[in-house]
């Protein structure tokens, strides 16, 4: 029912039947993601066992539905215009297809999950364009929107930067254990081929890059900022070593604002730190960014310590 709905939602959409509506449509096309999301949790949760034949049925009418959000967003997002309320709606649609994704690998597992991918690759520039409108319009208006996407990630987190975090510590694990058989088995092998896809596209464009870069960083400083520090690590070695070259001082201006209150964050978190485990994280992160902290702060002078 709910892939009929959407289905109708992006027909109308393409002929352009109700153009004064493309909020009300991404607003409801999120809430039919997020009530999929819901269902899948809770299906997982309660380990219901699926049949083959429901999982293959199940998956189909995903990647439909999947396809129909992302044509909503092909099509909205050119008409969203100086509207921050469209922007915004795109950003959360955008994330909930994300969240979408993991979801269906974390309950149905990594080859059904490919499947996803598989039909999600073409619509990948769409949702990357969503996850950076807000900032786009930023850059052209007073400045409150990127502030509003931050807001945005806080009041409402999304759960597969946990999943990049989860994975590259796993991998770093696994690096540091000179694990070549991988003892510790990516589980969201599915997902992280969408991210390999996801570098190619922003290595394009750099003011992108930046644009996604800090949406990473953002989501690194909510970990700080709740002492989830598995989090904000893992995202930092996701930026600094997949995004970007360990030696890349190029950083874009919004990750350097962004760089600016995580450096102290970290600092004080150091001073503060109540178990090894929190200050061996913290300290990793710092030996992350403080090349490139160093370098714009001195020599750049692109950032500067600041004051909560």
């Amino acid at each position: 029912m709910l892939t009929a709905v959407l289905k109708f939602m992006a027909d109308a959409t393409a002929m352009c039947f109700s153009p004064h509506n493309n909020g009300l449509f991404l607003n409801y096309t999120s809430k039919c993601i997020q009530h999929i999301l819901s269902s899948l949790n809770q299906l997982c949760h309660n380990k219901t066992q699926f049949e083959e034949e429901d999982k293959k049925n199940t998956i189909f009418c995903l990647k439909s539905s999947f396809t129909y959000a992302a044509k909503i967003l092909n099509v909205t997002l050119p008409d969203s215009g100086e509207s921050s309320i469209t922007t915004s709606k795109a950003f959360t649609l955008a994330n909930n297809l994300l969240d979408l994704i993991v979801s269906i690998e974390s309950c149905l597992g990594s080859a059904y999950a490919s499947r996803l991918v598989a039909a999600a690759s073409p619509w990948l520039p769409d949702v990357v364009l969503a996850l950076v409108s807000p900032s786009v319009l930023q850059q052209t208006d007073s400045g409150s929107e990127h502030s509003s996407a931050s807001e945005q990630i806080k009041l409402n987190f999304p759960k597969w930067p946990l999943v990049v975090a989860k994975t590259m510590l796993l991998s770093a694990v696994n690096e540091d254990e000179g694990d070549h058989e991988c003892s510790h088995p990516d589980k969201y092998s599915a997902f992280n081929k969408l991210l390999a896809m996801l570098i190619i596209l922003l290595k394009k464009n750099r003011s992108i890059r930046d644009a996604i870069g800090d949406i990473f960083l953002v989501c690194s400083l909510v970990g700080l900022e709740q002492r989830d520090f598995k989090l904000a690590l893992g995202l930092l070695q996701f930026v600094c070593s997949k995004l970007f070259n360990h030696d890349d001082r190029d950083w874009g201006d919004m990750m350097l604002s962004t760089l600016q209150e995580i450096y102290p964050k970290i600092e004080r978190g150091r001073a503060e730190h109540t178990n090894d485990d929190e200050l061996e994280k913290l300290t990793q992160a710092k030996n992350l960014i403080e090349p490139l902290w160093m370098y714009h702060r001195y020599e750049s002078g692109k950032v500067n310590m600041t004051d909560d």
